[in-house]
């Protein structure tokens, strides 16, 4: 698989505060075809390539890039994995600029999208699969698909506890307390979403009766989740069900439970008007979310497509609160009642 840190060309005119030569005018992409879907899909095939901007899970990204050569085998897909504000960099120069760069991204910076969007920097979907009923309310204003990939899990070292963790409640078990326990820290919005989550669903007094337990405080999923696999903590309460299953497959003694209700953390789909590859870009947004893609990348998460099989299947699942989560005053409010209890 092509994985790299950024677009070097992109990156470049970031570093060197150079823009295209002012003499020049930036290209403008030709959209997709106006036509028949098969016209999208020959000159999709015709572009043979694209670059996905994505900070989606890795399971996600390689057996979408898998599944889409295979069936569209002249059409090379490319996968830059970076963090949202070299991605959000990038994004606005080749904006600005024509260069070539991102065809599709993933991204969790809500609000930069949805400004984004408003401001005219996102491509309708057009294939068929963004007219599925069961895709309605995940999809804003026909640009940008909420993917609900990051179903938050409750994981266990099976070395260091011998029991099972159903739900939140359980995590208030007795054997659980002296740092037994480790969560990640509200910082920034979108963990703050997770914890209003459990609270508002599960247990109204969770941050005072987890604070109780004293866990162990890490600063995100991943980190939360190398030290449970490494034995640090024995409950993870802030995992990712899909890393769950990776850690397992690798050999880790985890095991996990996927509580219900369940939080899923959205992870934004969208076309950015910059891109050079506009049919291809529409041809692999289209098979994402059709019921072969979502039966790849929602496998461990949650699928809006009651016909995929997903370990969401069956559960009250609640997508991110994108409203709260853009919501300052909300957040500084939270963090400060969070600080109260835990510093």
């Amino acid at each position: 698989m092509s994985v790299a840190a950024g677009s070097l060309l992109t990156l470049a005119l970031i570093a060197t505060g150079c823009a295209a030569d002012e003499s020049e005018t930036p290209t403008t992409p030709d959209s997709a075809v106006d036509g028949e879907w098969q016209e999208v899909i020959d000159a999709a095939n015709e572009e043979g390539q694209l670059t996905w901007y994505s900070v989606a899970p890795a399971e996600v990204r390689e057996g979408l890039k898998a599944a889409f050569e295979e069936k569209y085998p002249d059409i090379t897909l490319e996968i830059l994995v970076m963090g949202t504000a070299d991605m959000n960099a990038a994004l606005e120069a080749e904006h600005e600029t024509g260069a070539q760069g991102a065809d599709v991204v993933t991204s969790v910076d809500y609000g930069w999208i949805l400004d984004k969007a408003e401001q005219g920097w996102i491509s309708e979907l057009e294939g068929p699969s963004s007219e599925l009923e069961e895709w309605g309310e995940y999809v804003t204003d026909d640009m940008v698909v909420n993917a609900g990939l990051g179903l938050m899990a409750i994981g266990w070292n099976t070395s260091l506890y011998s029991g099972t963790v159903e739900s939140y409640d359980d995590l208030l078990d007795s054997a659980l307390g002296d740092g037994a326990i480790g969560t990640a820290r509200p910082e920034p919005a979108i963990h703050a979403d997770h914890w209003a989550f459990v609270e508002e669903t599960h247990n109204e007094n969770y941050a005072e009766d987890l604070a109780a337990q004293d866990p162990a405080l890490y600063p995100s999923a991943f980190a939360l989740q190398e030290a449970l696999a490494a034995g640090e903590v024995a409950v993870g309460a802030f995992v990712s069900a899909a890393d769950m299953v990776g850690l397992k497959a690798k050999g880790a003694p985890i095991e996990f439970s996927v509580p219900d209700p369940a939080l899923a953390i959205g992870n934004m789909f969208f076309i950015p008007t910059s891109g050079q590859n506009q049919n291809a870009a529409q041809l692999f947004m289209d098979f994402f979310m059709s019921e072969e893609g979502q039966s790849i990348a929602a496998k461990n998460a949650f699928s809006p497509l009651s016909s995929v099989d997903t370990l969401a299947a069956g559960k009250d699942i609640q997508l991110t609160n994108v409203e709260r989560v853009l919501d300052t005053d909300w957040y500084n409010d939270y963090l400060a009642n969070w600080k109260t209890i835990y510093e």
